[in-house]
């Protein structure tokens, strides 16, 4: 069975909700499929975990916001990080730099 199109959607989804509570149950309901048989296939489809997927996504628009003036404590709370620490340190795995470095260059 092709999935394409549900992974796809489920994609979409997750880009215009990231300022929401995303849960992979909600977003596995979306497509109408378990949370245990959509976890795989979106992994299958993609090479990421729904999840990881997710905090990417938030990420990416993060550092576009941070980039352009936001606070970066304003940008955590706003795409769900529960601590700055706890933003800061996936902001920088993934970028590789602190997300005040961005405010101040």
């Amino acid at each position: 069975m092709d999935y394409t199109e549900s992974v796809k959607r489920s994609m979409d989804y997750i880009c215009s909700h990231l300022e929401d509570e995303l849960s992979a149950e909600k977003i596995a309901a979306s497509e109408g499929y378990s949370v245990f048989h959509f976890c795989r296939i979106f992994k299958e489809y993609t090479g990421k975990s729904l999840m990881r997927y997710v905090r990417e996504k938030r990420l990416e628009k993060a550092e576009k916001e941070i980039e352009n003036g936001e606070p970066a404590s304003c940008v955590a709370i706003k795409y769900g990080f529960e601590t700055q620490s706890g933003f800061a340190r996936a902001y920088e795995k993934k970028f590789g730099e602190r997300p005040t470095h961005k405010m101040h260059a």
